[in-house]
């Protein structure tokens, strides 16, 4: 009985083997047959993906190989949801000879847009099917490797809480950190090493030193972990660690000190300066301990000692990916088509006007814009947002500031449509400051102002906190801020209107 058993369960599974084989693996014969042989090969991507990230791996070629499989998985999927959201308005416009409706057609200024646009084709689809197939085939040994990682024991969240809690698309920096912060430095004339961290503005070189310095890897490791400013730098011949302010972390059952330093420099230092200034803390840095420096500019790579580390933002399918994760959360964007549509071109009118990139970067303002649409779930209020972003390319177009000038308005500003109130914009300073640590931060927020919650806006100009971090170290950007209305009844410039300051 058991091997009559056991030879029908393997007839079962080599007839199921061999339909998947068919319907997956053999040559696509139309559009939607490529699209469903990409969203089939795309989950097995995420699959191992997600089950590596579940997971405390630390060998650099695993997580090079890992971050490629995440490359091609965003890109799959920002193509695959492409097709999905605008395939339809597409076909429909090449069957009726007319452009789509506005709310849902295809922006002119989108590269993207345009390059996905044509043409809607099976072609584009083969192709990524055939990138995906080469991944899968080279993923298996990763998959074997995995086996002798230990799982992190974090609770199982889905992906979007996940996202929510952790830091996002940094595991490879993360285990390069940790890794140079870790490996005990060969005897040389400098008693620690130096590891220069470069990258732009709003990028995460603080989000991913904190991310580093809570590591119970790290914290085992060094008896001190101190944060010091370029002002420290100035000020002093020689690092002075023991004050207690700067001291971040430290423990008391520590037998060997090392120490951890962390300069997060703001303002230009020459080499020679930083030079004199190692060579001058050598008798109070014990050896042992390391050196970690932050900075927007590749001045201080040869501060180090060990290759710099560079921080560049994401991938636009990568953000995509993160974007969509947090709009809908559990739910499949594809029972919600309209929306799914929607949220994609309000995503791609962001990625489309550098203004926003300068002003909050990528995770903070597709953060708000997220909890925006959340907050609102239906496809008017997603509509008057996305006219809002539309509006907004218009607003900060050089040539439509020209009667602001009585306003003293410039390019340190930032224009963003009322969400409430067509009639209206929010004008931000183009700077931010971080709230000190004790300091309270302004109680409205960016989108009290834009969707009209929250506490009853002041006149004229006053700060607003556009983003607290819900990660370390929990920062709170705080921006200055006005309203302006647009009155139609006074003399209007070259695009027809005029703004004033609302009195």
């Amino acid at each position: 009985m058991d091997a009559a058993m056991s030879a029908t369960i393997g007839e079962i599974a080599t007839r199921s083997l061999s339909f998947l084989i068919d319907k997956y693996l053999k040559p696509a014969t139309s559009k939607e047959d490529s699209m469903q042989k990409l969203q089939w090969m795309l989950l097995r991507v995420r699959l191992t993906v997600e089950e590596a990230e579940g997971r405390c791996v630390t060998n650099q070629a695993m997580l090079q190989q890992l971050r490629n499989l995440r490359k091609v998985m965003y890109k799959g999927y920002y193509l695959l949801d492409t097709f999905i959201c605008h395939a339809p308005e597409e076909e429909e416009k090449d069957k009726k000879g007319h452009g789509v409706s506005h709310s849902l057609s295809l922006s002119k200024f989108s590269p993207a847009k345009r390059s996905a646009g044509t043409k809607y084709s099976t072609e584009n689809l083969e192709q990524m099917v055939g990138s995906l197939e080469i991944t899968i085939a080279s993923m298996s040994e990763l998959v074997i490797f995995l086996r002798n990682y230990p799982p992190m024991f974090r609770q199982p969240y889905n992906t979007y809480l996940f996202m929510e809690k952790c830091m996002f698309g940094r595991q490879m920096e993360m285990e390069r950190v940790v890794n140079f912060l870790l490996h005990e430095e060969p005897p040389a004339r400098c008693n620690f090493g130096v590891l220069p961290i470069v990258g732009p503005g709003k990028v995460g070189k603080t989000t991913l030193v904190e991310h580093v310095c809570i590591d119970e890897r790290v914290r085992n490791h060094f008896s001190h972990v101190i944060f010091l400013s370029d002002d420290d730098l100035r000020e002093e011949k020689e690092l002075k660690i023991r004050d207690g302010s700067r001291i971040k972390h430290k423990r008391s059952d520590s037998d060997e000190e090392k120490l951890l330093v962390i300069f997060e420099l703001v303002g230009n230092i020459d080499e020679g300066s930083w030079r004199k200034l190692l060579s001058a803390s050598q008798s109070t840095i014990p050896r042992g301990s390391k050196v970690i420096v932050t900075h927007r500019s590749e001045n201080i790579i040869n501060f180090g000692t060990t290759q710099a580390l560079y921080l560049n933002f994401l991938s636009r399918e990568a953000y995509w990916y993160f974007f969509k994760a947090l709009v809908f959360g559990s739910a499949d964007p594809e029972e919600q088509p309209k929306l799914a549509s929607i949220a994609m071109e309000i995503f791609d009118e962001y990625f489309d006007q550098d203004i926003y990139k300068a002003f909050a970067g990528p995770f903070i303002f597709l953060h708000k814009t997220a909890r925006s649409l959340k907050s609102s779930g239906n496809v008017h209020n997603w509509n008057r947002i996305l006219a809002c972003f539309k509006d907004n390319r218009r607003q900060n177009e050089p040539g439509f500031r020209k009667g602001l000038s009585d306003c003293r308005m410039n390019n340190d500003h930032i224009f963003l449509q009322r969400v409430v109130d067509f009639s209206q914009y929010c004008v931000v300073h183009n700077h931010d400051r971080i709230a000190l640590v004790n300091e309270e931060a302004p109680k409205i927020t960016l989108l009290d102002i834009l969707e009209g919650t929250g506490s009853v806006i002041p006149q004229g100009k006053f700060d607003i906190l556009v983003w607290e971090s819900h990660l370390p170290p929990y920062q709170k950007y705080i921006y200055n801020c006005q309203i302006l209305e647009r009155d139609c009844k006074v003399t209007r410039n070259d695009q027809g209107q005029k703004r004033k300051i609302s009195s």
